[in-house]
């Protein structure tokens, strides 16, 4: 059966997965938990981590391991990714094989540890964040995001540059772009 690369991370490093994937339950402040136990209960939500590679149609829609595997589901999704991001579009177009629900945004909210959504609720773009690193950079680039981002900077030059960069610095040829 394959494994996810959220699993092969669990594998390696399990109490940053667990940070990381975790279903927090609500409880109130007058419960008065110590902060081992209130990790305790915290944990007892974050396992088992749910394969996205298993079959997801079999889960009731609304409980929490049908929730975590679709937090799984889009986590290997995003991981498959060059750029380890999705716009909401291209999201629901998997929507059925996903098993997603109309409630997707919202219960990506609730993993601020690891998505990060950017937009507006309708045409929102969800982040991986293991993928980045504080400044919001690709911590690992595909050669393919590294040309696209040479072909975007190039794109974005001044025409002057540009005509600089094709004419050797002839500038007889600018008067003719002006």
């Amino acid at each position: 059966m394959a494994v996810s690369a959220l699993e092969r991370e669990f594998m390696v490093d399990e109490e940053r997965v667990k940070r990381a994937f975790r279903f927090p339950v609500k409880h109130g402040k007058d419960l008065g938990l110590e902060i081992e136990d209130e990790r305790k209960l915290n944990m007892l939500n974050s396992l088992p981590l749910v394969s996205p590679y298993s079959d997801g149609s079999r889960l009731d829609l609304w409980s929490l391991e049908a929730e975590k595997y679709r937090v799984g589901v889009l986590h290997e999704f995003l991981s498959l990714t060059l750029e380890k991001r999705a716009s909401i579009h291209h999201v629901v177009e998997f929507k059925e094989e996903f098993s997603l629900t109309k409630h997707t945004y919202q219960m990506l909210l609730k993993q601020p540890r690891t998505f990060y959504l950017a937009g507006t609720q309708m045409n929102w773009v969800v982040f991986l964040k293991d993928a980045y690193d504080r400044d919001g950079v690709l911590i690992e680039k595909d050669p393919q995001v590294v040309f696209n981002e040479k072909l975007y900077k190039y794109a974005d030059m001044k025409e002057r540059d540009r005509d600089l960069l094709i004419n050797g610095g002839d500038e007889r040829v600018l008067g003719k772009f002006e």
